[in-house]
Parts: C-alpha cells; structure tokens; sequence
C-alpha cells in the first residue's frame, strides 16, 4: 500500500536536498572559516589593492579564510607583531627579516613567497630644492618613521653613493601620516619610503610626478630583494594548506587587478572611501609595472627567493649594521608552501 503521509514525502525530498547540498558545498561552507590576521606594511592605499580585492570579492573565503587585514607603520613593524602574536601572517621587506633574527633568538618569522624582486625604498627630494643626486643629500634633514624599510636601509645607500650616514646626514622621526607634509612645508629636505606610496602621498599634496626627485635605492647600488608575504613558524607547522591557500587568493587577485586596475581602485575605494582614486591608481600602475611586474616574475612566476641572493643582502647588511649573528637565509624562508608555477604566472 503506497504511503499517502505528504510529511513524508517532504521530509524524503528534504533530507535529499540537504544531502546534495552537502556534496556540492566547498569544505569552508561545511566547516568553520579558520581566522587569519594579516599585517600590512603600510596602511590602506595602492600596495594593498590586491588584499583588499581578495577580502571583498571572497576569494579568501574560498579558501577557506576569514581574513583581517591591519594596516602597518613599516616593514620592521610587521615583523615585531608576527612574532608577538598579534599576526599570522604579513608583508615584510626581507631585510627587516633578516636583521630581527639577526639580534633576536628564535626564527620570528619565514617568508613564504616574495612579492618585490627589488626593494621599493627609495629616498625623495623637491626639485626646487636642488637636491638632484645622492651626492646631493650631505648635511640635509631627512625624515622618516623609524621603521621605514627606507630609512633602515639608508646606511647601505650611503655606503655605496660615497655618503657617511652616521656624519653626513641628519634624521627627523615622524609619523607616517607626516612624512610628506614635512617634505612639502620644507620642515624636511628629504623623506625615505615605499616610492610608490610616497609618490601617491605627494600627489595628494598637490606635487606634480614631475617635480618630484626619486632616487631608488635598488638603482643607485643596492641590490636587496623587497617585500615578501610572511609568516608566523607555528602557523606554518600547523597550518600549512592555509598558508598557500592565502598566496593562492592573492594571486587570483593580482592577476585580475592587473588586467582592471581602475575596477582594482574602486573596489579599493569600497573598503576605505577615503583614498583618492587618481593617486591611488598612479600607485598601483607602479607597483604593478615596477615591483610586481619584474623581468623575473613576468617569464618564471611571482613568489620565488633564490638563498644565494637573500645571503648577497646579509651580507651587505652586516657591513652597515651591528648584527649580533649572522642568519641562514635557508631558515628564514620556506618555498615549500608556494602554489603551482601555473597560479604564479599572474602577468
């Protein structure tokens, strides 16, 4: 006798849907999104629109993160906060790496895929000042927060223009919401940072790209390799499907920025209103033709750190500045979590 009970029919169909569902739901839908706190290096502009695309449009999400992004105040900064806690992972320049564990026990961090084939610090000066070459730069004021990669590595941009930067110069601290105010108002003769950041800042003080002098470090003799994406030792251990699902959504990011920068911009613009989108998409075109971009990245993929090059910037750095031992690069980095050769070719 068939069974007339219509409850039993929508129960059956129900319990079908339901088991359908499950199977079709991506594992994060099915469990928990793991937290993941990440630290910027800088705070919410251009450098940033590849993190905040991914956040915005899910593509942490979807693998399986629920991601927080905090803004920063240098690279030095965010390795101080990986290694107390506050973060999992973050963008750091290598140097900065390299000189913490240098002074301090323990492995703070490993960077797991590079983001800059050359360092982005770069020095900055008015044309109408006269300040034209690095020569230029002796007995100016020079401002910068404390821990600006730029400023850090300033002692082996001297070292290598004929400049004493312990004789030759002096140093203003400020904050970074003031170093190019300084710049502008003359209370500073030169500024340190990011060139593409700084350039952005000055645009929005009305400094026109051409009036601007910018002299980079990695073209005035200092080959070091900038930024990577880092992360905490225990994390990696722990979390390792994590740590390449982040680079593998980042990735998907950059390669979709890349080929829309202004939608980048206004995504960008959707998470803090307040950028200017003129002088924030002049940055991204900057970071991504200049810094992403690289010869390197374009023909073998973004992410990869050769250990004979990080051990050349060691080296180069324990001439200028009192480390306390001297790390291997193979600890402080960790290739072994980068996605497919095929996810890296973003360009």
């Amino acid at each position: 006798m068939k069974n007339l009970n219509p409850s039993s029919h929508l129960t059956r169909r129900t319990l079908l849907s339901a088991a359908a569902c499950a199977v079709a739901l991506p594992a994060f839908a099915q469990n928990k999104p793991l937290k993941l706190r990440y630290q910027l290096d800088w705070r919410i502009g251009a450098s940033a629109t590849p993190y905040v695309v991914a956040l915005r449009k899910g593509y942490f999400l979807d693998e399986g993160l629920d991601v927080t992004l905090n803004v920063g105040t240098g690279s030095a900064g965010t390795v101080q906060r990986i290694v107390a806690g506050n973060a999992e992972m973050g963008t750091g320049d290598v140097s900065a790496l390299a000189e913490f564990a240098a002074n301090n026990p323990g492995i703070p961090a490993k960077a797991v895929m590079l983001i800059y084939e050359h360092t982005a610090a770069s020095a900055f000066a008015l044309k109408k000042s006269g300040i034209l070459t690095p020569a230029d730069l002796k007995g100016k004021r020079l401002a910068a927060p404390v821990s600006d990669t730029g400023r850090k590595l300033f002692p082996l941009f001297a070292l290598a223009n004929g400049l004493d930067a312990a004789q030759d110069v002096s140093w203003l601290s400020v904050e970074p919401a003031l170093r190019e105010t300084m710049l502008v108002r003359g209370q500073a003769d030169v500024v340190t940072g990011n060139v593409s950041s700084a350039l952005v800042s000055l645009g929005k003080l009305g400094i026109p790209r051409s009036e601007i002098v910018v002299m980079r470090y990695a073209e005035h003799g200092v080959p070091l390799y900038g930024n990577a994406i880092l992360a905490h030792p225990a994390f990696i251990k722990e979390h390792p499907a994590a740590v390449t699902g982040f680079l593998k959504a980042y990735l998907r990011a950059v390669k979709e920025v890349n080929l829309d920068r202004p939608g980048g911009i206004a995504v960008l613009k959707q998470h803090e209103p307040l950028i200017d989108e003129k002088n924030e998409l002049a940055g991204l075109h900057i970071i991504i033709d200049q810094e992403l971009g690289s010869a390197n990245a374009r023909r073998n993929g973004v992410g990869e750190i050769d250990p004979a090059k990080f051990r050349q910037g060691i080296d180069l750095l324990s001439k200028v500045t009192a480390l306390n031992t001297t790390p291997r690069p193979e600890d402080l980095i960790d290739m072994s979590l980068l996605p497919s050769r095929a996810d890296r070719m973003v360009f």
